[in-house]
């Protein structure tokens, strides 16, 4: 899924960015109104913008993404005043949360937000293959293979950016995300070509290339 960051303080949009990127999140971040508004042509699955910019206003900013999506939007603002806060939810934001921000529960409201707007999958469908990440299986016609936190970890990068490649950071990331272990690159590639060895006759299904990543095939 893909977040635009827009955070006029450089160091907490990075920091942001940290945060969000070992949840499985593609992040772009902009640092004026003007940035943003050339990115918000594009399609993203969260916003998460500040109120007061160089440049512009963030709710002006919300007024634009709204007249052309309905993904969730969150404001990190230093403006805590009540004009502004209602004014937010008027342009249809999900919700509003003051400076200094608190990590742990901005992931929290991150993860409820998407799931009430649908984001979350916990089953995709490839052509013949179902994973399930519910039950942690991976079903390719009649075999069904029983999947490690890891092995579903990579998979999960793979079928949600199917058919493009995930990287090898990425795919680290995304393992961090579910095991609080960030593993090397060597390790990631063990952890491939013992994938590959589980799913024996199906292991073609998976691709690696070193400037690439991996990626998932029919």
């Amino acid at each position: 899924m893909r977040i635009l960051i827009v955070e006029d303080d450089k160091n907490l949009a990075l920091t942001l960015k940290e945060v969000v990127e070992p949840k499985g999140f593609e992040t772009t971040v902009c640092f004026n109104f003007r940035q943003a508004l050339n990115e918000i042509e594009k399609a993203f699955d969260l916003y998460l913008l500040d109120v007061r910019l160089p440049d512009g206003n963030g709710l002006d900013l919300c007024e634009r993404i709204r007249e052309t999506s309905e993904n969730p939007i969150l404001f990190i603002s230093s403006d805590t005043s009540e004009t502004s806060i209602l004014k937010s939810y008027s342009l249809q934001a999900d919700d509003y949360i003051e400076k200094p921000v608190r990590l742990n529960i901005l992931l929290a409201k991150i993860e409820s937000i998407l799931h009430r707007a649908g984001k979350y999958k916990e089953i995709y469908q490839i052509g013949s293959a179902t994973l399930n990440l519910k039950e942690h299986l991976l079903t390719i016609q009649q075999n069904i293979y029983e999947l490690s936190t890891v092995e579903l970890s990579i998979l999960e990068g793979m079928f949600k950016v199917y058919p493009d490649f995930i990287t090898r950071e990425n795919c680290c990331r995304l393992i961090f995300s579910h095991t609080s272990h960030y593993p090397s690159l060597s390790t990631l590639s063990v952890r491939i070509s013992e994938l590959k060895k589980k799913l024996d006759h199906d292991a073609y299904h998976i691709e690696s290339f070193r400037t690439l990543g991996f990626r998932w095939k029919q």
